[in-house]
C-alpha cells in the first residue's frame, strides 16, 4: 500500500458554494408598518425565477421599540441596499460602526420579540388618593429600552457563510437590542447584536450556495467547502467577502485538519477586490506580499476556483490578476503576464482512466473492462466466496469482501490476506490507498501494515464512499439518512496508528428511502441506490444539499452501483447481470458479460 506522511498537521478552514444572483426589478417600500414582504423577480441571467423578498421602510415618527426593531430586522436581512435602510434605525454612533455580515442566526420559528425593558420605568398611572412624590416631581419617562428577542434557532451562519446546525440545548441567553431615545423623541437602535437575525424564509429566499476552495491537508487538491452568500450582494461586497473567508479560514465540518488554506499567517486584503472586465485584482498584503512563487502559486489557484464566475452576465470573473502591495505579480513561466485564467490546482474529479471498471465474473475471477463496449480482461482469481470488491484508485491493490462480512485485501497478482473484524457491509479505497470501510455499523480504515483504526465522530454508517480528494466522505446512516463528513487526522500513541475523526457536515439529507449504497460523482455530487420496493431507485444529490435528480425507477433487481466522472454509470443485478447507463439518462443497457459487483476504482 502506499506510504503515509505522519503526523498529519492540524489545520484549520473553511469552506463555500454556488454563483450569486443579482435581484433586478422594482421593489416598492412600505411607508408605515414594520414588515411586508413583495415578489421578486431575478434578472435575466438568474433565468427570471421568482421568489419573496421581504422588505421594509424607513422608521416613523412614534414607533414603539418594539416596532423599530421590527423594521430593523427586515432591513437588514436584505442586502440590496447594503445596509442603508438598516442604518436609519441606528444612531449616530450606531451607524459608525455597524456593517452589514453573513454572520447570522437563522430561526426556525422567528425571530420574534419576547419583551421590551424600559430604564427608567414609564411612572404609574395617578389615582384620586395619590400624593405626590417627595420631591414633588412626576417620575422621569423612560430613555431607554432592551427588547429580547426568541425563537427556535434553526442553524448559524459564521462570519463568511459556513453553515451550522443549532443543537438542542437550550440557548443561555437571547439576544437583544439596546435603544435610545434621540432628537425629537424618536426610539433608535444603539447596540445592535453582532450578528444578523434571520428567518428560515430569508435563508431559503436571500441565500444562495457557494463554494470556497481549500487544500487537502497535503496540499496536492481543492477541496470545495460550501457557504451561504447573499444573494443580493454586490459583487464586490461577495468577492470581498469570500478572499477574507480563504484568509481567516471559518471553522467548520472541513476545519480541525482536514483541509487548510495556502495563504500565509498574517496575509491581508489590502482594499476592495476590483473587477477589470471579466479579472478579478486581489491586492494582498502582509506576509503574503513575501511570498515565495510556489506559495503564491497555491494561493492564485484558491483565489481563481473561489471567485469564478461572480459577477453578472458577461461581466463574470473568468481570470485574477494578484498584486503583491499593489505590484503585480506573475507566475512563472508567464512571459511575465500577471492575468490567470487557469491553474495547474483543482478538485480531483476521481474519473477512471478510459472508463475502466472491474468487476467479479464467473469462477471468481476479476476482470477489468474499458468502458460499456470493451472487452473484459481476466486480472486474477480470488475465488467464489466473494460477493464485493473495490480496487484502489491507483488499480495496484484490491479488496473482497465475502458474503459473510469478512474482508480480504492484497495487491493485484498477490495473495489476499484476511483481516481483523466482521460483518463488513462496504470498503472504498483513498487516494493514498487506505482501506475505509463499515464494520458493524462503524467506520474502520486499514492502514499500511494491517493497522486497523477505529474513526470516531459518526455512529451507525451502513455504507461509505471516500471522495477523490481523499478528505470528505459520504455515508448512509441507518438507512434512511444520507450525510458527509470531513476526514481529519491527529498524531495517535504510535506514528503508525494516528488518531482519525470524521466531522459531519450540516447538509445531512434525510430521504424515507431504503438506502443501501452511495459512490461519488465527481467532486461536488454522489449517487444513491435504494430498494423501496420491487423498483430501486438510483439518485443524484449534491455534497451542498441541493436538489436530488431522481436517475431511474425502472431497472429491477438491482444491487449494486458505481459511478465516475464522465463515464458510464455501472450496475449489478441479481442473478450475476449487469446494466450501464450513458449519461445519467435512466436508459439502461445490458452487458452481454456476467457478472457481479461492478466498481470503478476508489
Amino acid at each position: 500500500m502506499g506510504s503515509r506522511r505522519w503526523p498529519r498537521p492540524v489545520l484549520a478552514v473553511a469552506a463555500a458554494l454556488v454563483a450569486a444572483l443579482s435581484v433586478a426589478g422594482c421593489v416598492s417600500m412600505p411607508s408605515a408598518g414594520p414588515v411586508q414582504s413583495y415578489p421578486v423577480t431575478q434578472g435575466t441571467s438568474a433565468q427570471a425565477q421568482p421568489y419573496v423578498q421581504i422588505v421594509s421602510g424607513p422608521p416613523q415618527p412614534g414607533w414603539s421599540p418594539k416596532q423599530i426593531v421590527e423594521g430593523f430586522l427586515t432591513a437588514s436581512a436584505s442586502f440590496g441596499d447594503e445596509g442603508a435602510m438598516a442604518r436609519q434605525y441606528l444612531t449616530p454612533q450606531a451607524k459608525a460602526h455597524w456593517s452589514l455580515s453573513w454572520s447570522a442566526i437563522v430561526y426556525k420559528d422567528g425571530p420574534t420579540v419576547a419583551g421590551t425593558a424600559y430604564s427608567p420605568a414609564p411612572a404609574p398611572k395617578p389615582t384620586a388618593k395619590a400624593s405626590p412624590t417627595p420631591s414633588g416631581h412626576a417620575t422621569p419617562p423612560p430613555e431607554t429600552a432592551t427588547v429580547t428577542i426568541s425563537g427556535k434557532v434553526q442553524a448559524n451562519l459564521s462570519q463568511y457563510g459556513s453553515y451550522a446546525v443549532a443543537s438542542n440545548e437550550p440557548v443561555d441567553e437571547q439576544p437583544s437590542f439596546q435603544l435610545v431615545k434621540v432628537a425629537g423623541g424618536q426610539w433608535r437602535i444603539s447596540q445592535p447584536p453582532p450578528e444578523l437575525l434571520l428567518t428560515a424564509d430569508s435563508l431559503a429566499n436571500d441565500y444562495q450556495l457557494r463554494n470556497l476552495y481549500f487544500f487537502d491537508p497535503e496540499t496536492r487538491y481543492l477541496v470545495p467547502d460550501p457557504i451561504y452568500v447573499p444573494l443580493q450582494a454586490t459583487p464586490a461586497a461577495l468577492m470581498n467577502g469570500l478572499v477574507t473567508a480563504l484568509i481567516k479560514q471559518p471553522h467548520d465540518w472541513l476545519a480541525d485538519g482536514a483541509t487548510k488554506t495556502a495563504f500565509p499567517a498574517g496575509t491581508t486584503l489590502l482594499g476592495d477586490v476590483t473587477l477589470d472586465g471579466v479579472i478579478a485584482v486581489v491586492n494582498l498584503g502582509g506576509t503574503a506580499a513575501h511570498a515565495p512563487d510556489g506559495v503564491l502559486g497555491q494561493v492564485s489557484g484558491q483565489l481563481l476556483r473561489t471567485l469564478s464566475g461572480v459577477g453578472q452576465g458577461g461581466q463574470a470573473v473568468q481570470s485574477i490578476e494578484v498584486l503583491q502591495n499593489g505590484r503585480p505579480w506573475s507566475p512563472p513561466n508567464s512571459h511575465n503576464n500577471p492575468v490567470q485564467s487557469t491553474s495547474i490546482y483543482s478538485p480531483p474529479s476521481g474519473a477512471s482512466n478510459g472508463s475502466t471498471f472491474y468487476f467479479l465474473g464467473s469462477g471468481g475471477v476479476v476482470f477489468s473492462q474499458n468502458g460499456a463496449h470493451g472487452k473484459p480482461i481476466a486480472i486474477e482469481q480470488i475465488g467464489t466466496r466473494f460477493d464485493q470488491i473495490a480496487v484502489s484508485p491507483d488499480g495496484q491493490y484490491l479488496a473482497a469482501v465475502t458474503a459473510s462480512g469478512d474482508l480480504y485485501t492484497g495487491p493485484f497478482g498477490g495473495v489476499l490476506a484476511k483481516r481483523g473484524g466482521t460483518q463488513y457491509t462496504s470498503v472504498s479505497w483513498s487516494p493514498d490507498d487506505d482501506l475505509w470501510a463499515t464494520e458493524n455499523a462503524q467506520v474502520v480504515v486499514l492502514l499500511p501494515g494491517n493497522h486497523l483504526v477505529t474513526v470516531t465522530g459518526v455512529e451507525g454508517v451502513t455504507a461509505l464512499a471516500v471522495a477523490p480528494d481523499g478528505v470528505r466522505v459520504a455515508m448512509i446512516i441507518g438507512d434512511e439518512t444520507l450525510d458527509f463528513g470531513g476526514i481529519s487526522w491527529h498524531e495517535g500513541s504510535r506514528p503508525s496508528e494516528p488518531s482519525v475523526q470524521i466531522g459531519l457536515s450540516p447538509f445531512s439529507v434525510q430521504t424515507l428511502a431504503n438506502l443501501e449504497s452511495v459512490t461519488w460523482y465527481g467532486p461536488d455530487n454522489v449517487i444513491t441506490l435504494a430498494n423501496p420496493g420491487p423498483a430501486p431507485s438510483v439518485t443524484e444529490y449534491a455534497v451542498n444539499g441541493g436538489n436530488s435528480t431522481t436517475i431511474s425507477e425502472e431497472e429491477p433487481g438491482m444491487q449494486s452501483i458505481s459511478a465516475s466522472a464522465g463515464s458510464p454509470l455501472v450496475a449489478g443485478l441479481s442473478h450475476g447481470h449487469m446494466v450501464t447507463d450513458a449519461g445519467l439518462t435512466g436508459i439502461w443497457v445490458s452487458l452481454p458479460t456476467v457478472g457481479m459487483s461492478p466498481v470503478y476504482p476508489g
